[in-house]
């Protein structure tokens, strides 16, 4: 705004000039710099009264400008917009070089917990949200976060959703995240999409746009409730290991690369037990089968998502051993 400002007044004083006093473009140019800029050269040749006036003019318009220029910089720079513009650039660089992350739509009370669970498991995360002030909660912890609605394709694109592994939509509003889902899965068909729904009527809608899978954080909250109060000790047990804390245990999904020796063995001749130390406890196929209880002559194929129990050391060397390229990003993050 200031740089039109200035040059709309240079055109003007050199237009001034030129009719004024029958100048060229040069001599009127340069007295119009000299007297907006206050420097107090000389004229570049006699001036008639018209002259004058016009001359008076141009000082009092420049001085106007160059104090409303110096206002606005050092408003630019006070009220931080300079530093938050630095932090977005680098918030861009970072993101453009991350791979496999994982984009969380909302920071509310349920977004929160996502990220915070993500994090602790070490999970690239990049955080988009309206709010702008969730830059200076979130820069500490290592977390990127990119400021806008998260339904509009360039800000999904500014987090990297070209190069994500999933994205997870946990905005307040069902109509909001439907059209994040939306968006995300016509940029993206292959990536996996979890979603917030708050009215059950609404999960197939969700469905339709897009998402992979909808979760009703009030029902399945209720649903924990009630199992906390008829299975105490199992829901105990899957808190242990699902959530960090300080015990040794973890439950983790480890998905089966092609290039693992496993592919086309069984569970009982690769050893996976003695190899690893972990207990494999499920197996999901091409997200349709899951067999919950998968024996020694179960035969592993290339996708296959175990599920898989054991200490984080017992689960990194699973990784390795199935070649799960996605896993060894996440703990290397």
């Amino acid at each position: 705004m200031v740089l039109i400002l200035l040059a709309i007044l240079i055109a003007f004083g050199t237009g001034g000039y030129m009719t004024l006093e029958q100048w060229s473009v040069h001599d009127a140019l340069y007295m119009t710099v000299i007297t907006l800029s206050t420097v107090g050269y000389g004229e570049v040749r006699p001036l008639t009264q018209a002259g004058e006036l016009f001359t008076m003019l141009m000082i009092f318009g420049g001085v106007g400008v160059l104090a409303y220029s110096f206002s606005t910089v050092t408003d630019y720079i006070v009220a931080g917009e300079l530093q938050g513009y630095l932090r977005r650039r680098r918030t861009e660089r970072k993101i453009a070089h991350m791979q496999e992350h994982t984009i969380i739509c909302g920071y509310g009370r349920v977004g929160r917990q996502v990220v915070e669970e993500l994090h602790a498991n070490e999970v690239r995360l990049v955080v988009i949200d309206v709010d702008l002030a969730l830059a200076a909660e979130l820069e500490p912890m290592g977390i990127l976060f990119v400021a806008g609605d998260a339904s509009d394709d360039h800000v999904l694109e500014s987090a990297g959703l070209s190069r994500a592994a999933g994205l997870c939509s946990c905005l307040p509003n069902d109509a909001t995240n439907v059209f994040v889902v939306l968006s995300a899965r016509q940029k993206r068909p292959d990536v996996f999409i979890l979603s917030r729904c708050n009215q059950p009527e609404n999960q197939d809608k969700l469905r339709i746009a897009g998402a992979d899978k909808v979760i009703n954080p009030y029902v399945t909250t209720g649903r924990q409730m009630a199992t906390q109060l008829l299975y105490p000790s199992v829901m105990d047990f899957l808190d242990v290991v699902i959530r960090r804390d300080d015990l040794e245990l973890r439950l983790q999904e480890i998905i089966v690369g092609e290039s693992s020796s496993l592919v086309h063995n069984t569970l009982g001749d690769a050893h996976v037990r003695s190899q690893t130390g972990v207990n494999v406890l499920a197996v999901r196929r091409d997200k349709r089968t899951f067999d919950t209880n998968p024996g020694g002559d179960f035969v592993v194929e290339a996708g296959d998502a175990l599920v898989c129990l054991g200490t984080p050391e017992q689960l990194n060397v699973m990784a390795e051993f199935a070649a799960d390229g996605r896993r060894r990003l996440q703990v290397a993050s």
